[in-house]
This record gives C-alpha cells, structure tokens and sequence, in this order.
C-alpha cells in the first residue's frame, strides 16, 4: 500500500495548480489520481481565462480580500499566459468603448462587466493540458484510476480506496484534497455523505444557449471577447447572465448518463460566421423541496424526451409567435431563416415545452433587454437552443483553508462548489494546498 503526504482526486486546473503549489512550498510525495486516463476538466474545453475577481469566485466562500483575490489571479495569469497558444483576446485598457457599452447597459437596467480575457481553443486543450503537467517534477500520476471510497484510520491518515484495470488498490494519505469537477461532483456528494462530510444544496444555472449570426454582435465582441451582462428581471426579480460567448464558435452537446445538455465552444483556427453564447438564470430552491440537482436533472430529462434524445433547438421567429419550429421551414428563405445556419444539428421544436415559465419569462425579458443594447439579436433566424444547465450545486462548508468538518479533507474546485469556472478553480487549489501545508508544517 503507497504512502503519500497528500493524494488529489481530479487532475482539472484546481487540482494541477494544487499540485504545482505544494511542489513550490516544499511537499513531496504528492500523487493526483483521475478515473479517466487523459483527464483534465475544463482545461479541454473552449479555454478562456477570465482575470476578474467578479469573475468565477466568491469572495465570501473563499474567505479573502480583493487584494488577495488579485495577487492569487496574478500568480494563476503567469502560468497560463506563458502557455504559448494562449492569447489575450480582451485589453481592459480599451477604456472607452468598455465604459461606452457599460452606461449603455446601465441605461436600461444591466450591469456589464469586461474582464482581462485569454484563450487558446478547443483544438489547443491537450496541448494547455501537457505545458501545465510539465510543470509538475514530483507528483505521482495516477490515471485511470476510479476512487471507489475514502475512510479515516486511527492515525488520522485517510485510506483510499481505488480501482485500477479492474484491480483493487489501496493508497493512504496525510491530507486528501477533493477536486472531482462538475462530472464528478455527485460521485463525491456520495462519498462525502458516507464520512459525514459536511454539504448542502447550492443554486444552479438553467437557461438556453442563444447562436446568432456574428455580424450582429461583433460589436461588442471585437471589444471584450466573452462580454458579461447580468440581468434582475422586473418581473420576479431573478438573476440572469450571459456566460461563455464564442465568436465564430459553434454550439454542440455534452453526454451526461441519461440526457444531453447543450454547450459552445470556439477554435483557434477555425471559425464559423456565429456566435454563440448561454443565457443562464440562476435557480435556488428551499423547502420542501432544495434538491437543485434533482431538479436540474427533471429539466434535463424532459428535454431528452422531447427531443427524441437531442437537445430542442427553436428560431425566434417561432417562439415570438408562439409556435414550434419544425423541419420542414427551419430554413425558411421567406421567413429570412436563412441568415444563421445551425452549426448543431438538435432537434427543431418549442423550448417552452420544457422549461418552467417562470425561467421562460426570465430569459425573454432578459432577451428583449439584451436586443436594445445589442440591436439585431433577436433576428428572426436567431436560434435558442435548450437545455442548457450548469451543475455548481454541491457546496461544501469549509474554514478559510478549504478545510471540511473532517480533519485532512479539503475540497477545492467547480464540483465542490468553489469556483466556477478555469482560473477560478485554479486559485481555489491553490488556496487549499496553502492551507495543507501550512496544516503538515
């Protein structure tokens, strides 16, 4: 049975950059084991960098100060933006055309927001994955490897148990940090619950992904790559943003055990004449009823069933009038549906079907807003595909080291409801590896 001073469960930013930074204080033995065997979270997606503490964190879950919350970003900025594929694609010091979108925004009840913004696309995410790994001279690689529980012996070491090729192994360590991402964060709800780990319900993000043709909102994105505007509707008072643009990106789906949900992406060298990004409403539930997951899920599903296992997608010129889009004129030339050709193939429908009203309401007035700021997003031949949904709802109590109510468990990362998104969950690992550390000292 090896022995390690701390083992990391996943291999996403927050657990390389966990592993980087113990390195860097002095840690040695020192193992990430991953259940997939080129695993890396969300560095294999789109890859944009977001260097806003608005941004992907919390400040009041991650127990820091603004200041702290820069000098963190800073330290995560100097390793990634040495990557050479990694771009920067927004310069906040483009003051005014930023400050010129802002009072437009604010003008009619939006906030916007322009964060410093780098990526390296799709098609580089390996490449981001091999430059972080180089950095890492004494960590243990442990892929393919599924934990299958977690227990604490006398010593107050954890026992972890795996599976590798079929094989059962067993590994135990000073300190545990839980980094599982969002395809992981129910496993680890499990495993959690069973060592009496201390978590509850948080809000998820449930909408639509909007793909319109780019000439509508190049104006905007020639200035800040993945522009950020958060609506309160007037009508129930919720909240509601856009999330993730891609400018000449696609839309495409991501397989969960049961359903799909819909997602974008961009590539570095390949560009489509859309833009997509998700327009997301942000749902907390109480009792008696606060499983967000679960009801998450419910949406998920009923899509999958409507969709006849695809995602919905609508035009808006049916869903202004009331009507589902259907095969048969979802290229209408008449209808001037044309203008923005699907680079998803999902299934032509009516996404009210399947979303609660109270979201459809949301994400309409949301829209209506977003088409004064923006003139020409709801062209008739823009299309809302549906479901899009976005898991960050397993939250977990912790001190200001990332520490749980159980001695030597941290937890760090989107699935653990820490961050959400790269450069968040890289500052959160590192929060959490300064904290192991400090606790092995």
């Amino acid at each position: 049975m090896n022995a390690y001073n701390v083992l990391i469960i996943g291999s996403g930013p927050a657990g390389l950059f966990a592993a980087m930074q113990l390195e860097h204080l002095g840690m040695e033995r020192i193992a990430i084991v991953d259940r997939r065997p080129y695993p890396a979270g969300g560095l294999l997606n789109d890859g944009k960098l977001n260097f806003d503490y608005r941004v992907g964190i919390d400040l009041d879950e991650l127990k820091i100060d603004p200041d702290s919350a820069q000098r963190l970003m800073e330290k995560v900025r100097q390793s990634f933006t040495r990557f050479p594929e990694c771009k920067q694609v927004t310069f906040v010091d483009d003051d005014e055309k930023i400050r010129e979108l802002g009072n437009i925004a604010e003008e009619h009840g939006a906030r916007f927001i322009a964060p410093e913004q780098w990526h390296w696309g799709t098609d580089n995410g390996k490449s981001a994955v091999d430059y972080l790994r180089s950095h890492l001279k004494k960590t243990d690689f442990l892929l393919g490897t599924a934990v299958t529980s977690l227990a604490k012996l006398d010593d107050d070491t954890c026992l972890v148990s795996c599976s590798h090729q079929r094989k059962k192994v067993r590994y135990t360590a000073k300190a545990v940090l839980a980094a599982p991402g969002r395809s992981g964060a129910y496993w680890f709800r499990d495993v959690a619950s069973k060592m009496n780990i201390r978590h509850n319900f948080g809000p998820i993000d449930v909408g639509i992904r909007v793909e319109l043709n780019r000439k509508f909102y190049d104006a905007v994105t020639d200035v800040v790559y993945d522009p950020k505007f958060i609506f309160h509707t007037t009508r129930h008072g919720d909240r509601v943003r856009t999330f993730c643009t891609n400018p000449g990106g696609r839309v495409r789906s991501e397989n969960y055990y049961n359903f799909k949900l819909i997602n974008g992406d961009a590539l570095s060298g390949r560009k489509t004449g859309n833009t997509n990004f998700a327009l997301i409403n942000t749902v907390s539930l109480t009792e008696p009823f606060s499983d967000t997951t679960e009801f998450g899920h419910m949406i998920a599903k009923q899509f999958f069933l409507l969709g006849g296992g695809r995602p919905i997608v609508q035009r808006v010129g049916d869903f202004r009038e009331g009507r589902r889009s259907s095969r048969s004129t979802f290229n209408s030339a008449t209808r001037h549906f044309g203008l923005c050709k699907a680079t998803y193939r999902a299934t032509p429908g009516d996404i009210t079907l399947g979303l609660p009203a109270r979201i459809i309401d949301n994400l309409w007035e949301s829209l209506k807003t977003l088409d004064k700021i923006v003139p020409g997003i709801l062209h008739p031949s823009t299309l809302l595909y549906a479901p899009e949904i976005k898991f960050f709802d397993t939250h977990f109590i912790t001190d200001e080291n990332l520490e749980t109510n159980v001695g030597g468990i941290f937890v760090a990362g989107d699935g653990t409801g820490k961050s959400r998104g790269i450069v968040g969950a890289a500052i959160s690992g590192i929060i959490a590896a300064r904290g192991i550390a400090k606790k092995s000292s």
